[in-house]
Order: structure tokens, then C-alpha cells, then sequence
């Protein structure tokens, strides 16, 4: 089976933001135990483990792709990365006590993968699902997706459309949504490799997706009239928590 991700990953390892410090803080006051086993679902590099790797948490991180896996290895030796899918865990029954799932289940069959997290947790076991987008508002975005319009392409969000019912429809209990605004600066370049890391953006506009970030490029210069500005970014983060009774 081919790896969809293998063009992406060193743009990941190198390119994409993390979290708030809040969002973590969040996680850790549901009821998270220092001595916890972590389940990173999707982890691609492990980017959204490294905090808790870099706390001493033991964190395993699964993914389907290759590529990816071996970034994070590279990246974080002291954790584990296993080859897997969502849907069909390569772990057994109550084998963790907290899952996490970032910018990763919109990819997924969220039933199945809601289920098999639900299965690999222990009892009083944490899910922490999450994802980031920039705010409605926020003028980075609203220049962004004028410009995708103008290429006859609808904006594109990394989140999940529609809801997530199927979390709301498990088994697990104290189902709590949070949502954590994060704003962060970065400079111009930053910001380009982070679009260009953009899965979601690349598969949209295909052939067209350098004219596109090319054309990003100079028209943020053209707004700011710096070389290379710093950008001021309003992130939204929407944060689904729960646990297995």
C-alpha cells in the first residue's frame, strides 16, 4: 500500500506548530497520573507527544505511515513507534491510560478508531482529541482563503467539519469540549513551510499548489512591506475530552 504521507514528512518534522501550553494543562487537570502510559493515535512525527515525552510520560506512538514513523523516531528515541492503523490497534485490551489524537481523526473512520481507542484504554482511562485551525477572523486566513478562491478552490481547514458526533455517540463518559484560543508570531518563511506542510492544501489544488504559495508569499510581503515580516497568528483549538468508565 502506498504512504500518502512519505512527501510530507520531512515538512512535518521540520515545519509544523505545535500546541498551547494551556491545551496541555487542560489535559493534565482531566486527571492525567505522572506515572501514565500514552497512546499517541496517528502521531506522525510526534509533534503532539513531544511535551509529554519531554516530561517523562511513556509514549507510544502509532501511525500507518512509514515515513512518518521514522521521523518521529528521529525525533523522540526515548518513545516507541509502531506501524498501525486506528481502526484495527496493533495493541491489547486496557493496555493505557490516556489516548491522544491530534489533527488525525478527520482522516480516519472515527467510529472504528473511537472504538479500538476505547478498548486499548484502561478503566478511568482519558481520551484527548484536538484539533487547531486559525480563527474566522484572523486577517492571515481571511487573505489566504481569498486567494485559494481566486483559483477557483474553496478554503481548506484541517479540523473536522460537521461535528463529532461519533465521539458523543460512544461509550466513554464525561464527554467535555473545550475550546482554547492560542495566539502565536511567526516569521513569514515560518509560516509558508508551515502551509506547504498542509496535506489538506497540497491534495486541493495539486499542480497548482506552488502558484499558490508563491502567490501567498508576495502578497503578505505586499501587506506588510517586509522581506520577511512576522506574522500574528489566532489559532482556535477545540479540545474533546473524555474517559472510559
Amino acid at each position: 500500500m502506498s504512504d500518502r504521507w512519505a512527501a510530507f514528512a520531512e515538512e512535518h518534522a521540520n515545519a509544523r506548530t505545535g500546541y498551547s501550553g494551556e491545551l496541555y494543562e487542560v489535559i493534565a487537570n482531566f486527571g492525567l497520573r505522572r506515572d501514565a502510559a500514552i497512546l499517541d493515535i496517528g502521531c506522525g512525527t510526534g509533534l503532539a507527544a513531544q511535551p509529554f515525552i519531554e516530561n517523562g510520560f511513556r509514549v507510544t506512538g502509532v501511525d500507518s505511515s512509514d515515513a512518518m514513523l521514522a521521523a518521529a523516531r528521529a525525533r523522540h528515541p526515548n518513545a516507541t513507534f509502531v506501524r498501525g492503523t486506528a481502526e484495527a490497534l496493533p495493541f491489547p485490551d486496557e493496555r493505557f491510560d490516556v489516548a491522544i489524537g491530534a489533527q488525525t481523526f478527520q482522516w480516519l473512520d472515527r467510529a472504528r478508531a473511537i472504538a479500538e481507542a476505547y478498548r486499548v484504554l484502561r478503566r478511568g482511562g482519558i481520551i484527548a482529541v484536538w484539533w487547531k485551525h486559525l480563527m474566522a477572523n484572523d486577517p492571515v486566513k481571511d487573505l489566504r482563503d481569498d486567494l485559494l478562491r481566486s483559483m477557483q478552490t474553496e478554503p481548506v481547514e484541517e479540523g473536522l467539519g460537521g461535528g463529532f458526533k461519533e465521539f458523543y455517540a460512544s461509550a466513554f463518559t464525561q464527554q467535555t469540549l473545550r475550546v482554547i484560543p492560542w495566539r502565536i508570531a511567526m516569521p513569514l518563511e515560518e509560516y509558508l513551510r508551515y502551509e506547504r506542510s498542509r496535506y489538506a492544501v497540497r491534495n486541493a489544488l495539486g499542480k497548482r499548489a506552488d502558484e499558490f504559495f508563491r502567490a501567498l508569499q508576495q502578497r503578505l510581503r505586499e501587506r506588510t512591506g517586509a522581506e520577511n515580516p512576522t506574522l500574528s497568528l489566532a489559532f482556535i483549538q477545540y479540545l474533546y475530552l473524555a474517559k472510559k468508565p
